[in-house]
């Protein structure tokens, strides 16, 4: 069964740019790992110290492959120092609903 994955975290003051500066590396590699159905980080708009990430992965087998692919453990490793807080929220997904075009509002 997929897995949707949520998390939000916070960065020191002032280190979003040092940030913004490599997570794109890990974005674009983990994008490529097999079972990623989608991975994206977004900065906050209402507070420049907060993170959003959305996951979607085809298994829980491929988040923990995840974890521990090598790209991504130098990416928290650089991600460490600046953190200041994170929690994450993993979900079963299963498919409820599926549209082949736009719905329409008339």
């Amino acid at each position: 069964m997929a897995v949707v994955i949520g998390v939000k975290y916070r960065l020191k003051p002032g280190k979003r740019d040092e940030l913004l500066s490599f997570v794109m590396e890990n974005v674009e590699k983990t994008r490529q790992e097999p079972g990623n159905l989608a991975y994206a980080h977004f900065p906050s708009l209402e507070n420049e110290d907060e993170m959003f990430v959305f996951e979607m992965w085809e298994d829980i087998k491929n988040v923990d492959d995840h974890i521990n692919a090598p790209h991504y453990v130098e990416f928290a490793n650089r991600r460490y120092p600046i953190l200041e807080s994170y929690e994450s929220k993993a979900f079963e997904a299963s498919l409820i609903r599926e549209r082949k075009k736009a719905p329409r509002f008339d």
